[in-house]
């Protein structure tokens, strides 16, 4: 083989190295979990009545636990847990959202949870919207919720019950339990900024 030939090879086993190398980059992006830039078409809002879109969670990491009001312990203790993070983050609080999502629009309007997050940290945004809307929104998310009832009338939700992390450009970061130790959380939340 000559010299020319030689380095004629190379040059396109370089070149189609770097071809993969960007179609499996590209890959990578397209199947990674994050969170939705096309939110604003899902019409949520916040339990303060703003309109829940990409400029609320870009800015800074993320917190987002998913539950419903009348969750009888779960939910309250998880929200009174991240109430509790809040006040251990101290000024660092203010450089992380924490979003209360529901899981049950149905019966978790805008007033209801504003009343119902009174009891909880003032920086916990509840968000809410239209049945089909967080229904896509949860899709989005990749969160486990099933409507089960216990009478005709009455039902509760079986739903994922751990907190995900997303970093300020919206890429999943993780995911913190209910039984973590806080010091742990701390850390997970920390390593987000």
């Amino acid at each position: 083989m000559t010299k020319k030939v030689k380095l004629l090879l190379l040059f396109i086993s370089s070149f189609i190295l770097i071809i993969l190398i960007f179609f499996n980059k590209n890959n990578d992006k397209s199947e990674g979990f994050y969170l939705s830039k096309d939110i604003n078409s899902y019409k949520l809002y916040t339990h303060r009545g703003n309109f829940f879109d990409v400029k609320s969670f870009l800015k800074k990491p993320s917190i987002f636990f998913f539950g419903f009001l009348n969750c009888p312990d779960i939910c309250p203790n998880t929200l009174q847990e991240i109430s509790n993070i809040i006040v251990k983050l101290g000024e660092k609080s203010n450089k992380v959202n924490f979003f209360f999502v529901t899981v049950d629009p149905e019966r978790d309007t805008v007033i209801n949870m504003r009343e119902y997050l009174d009891n909880f940290n003032e920086n916990i945004i509840g968000i809410t919207g239209e049945v089909e809307s967080i229904k896509k929104f949860l899709k989005s998310m990749h969160v486990y919720y099933k409507k089960v009832f216990i009478s005709k009338d009455f039902y509760t939700l079986d739903h994922s019950s751990q907190m995900y992390i997303f970093k300020k450009n919206g890429n999943f970061f993780g995911t913190i339990s209910t039984n973590e130790e806080e010091s742990m959380v701390l850390k997970k939340i920390e390593s987000a900024f």
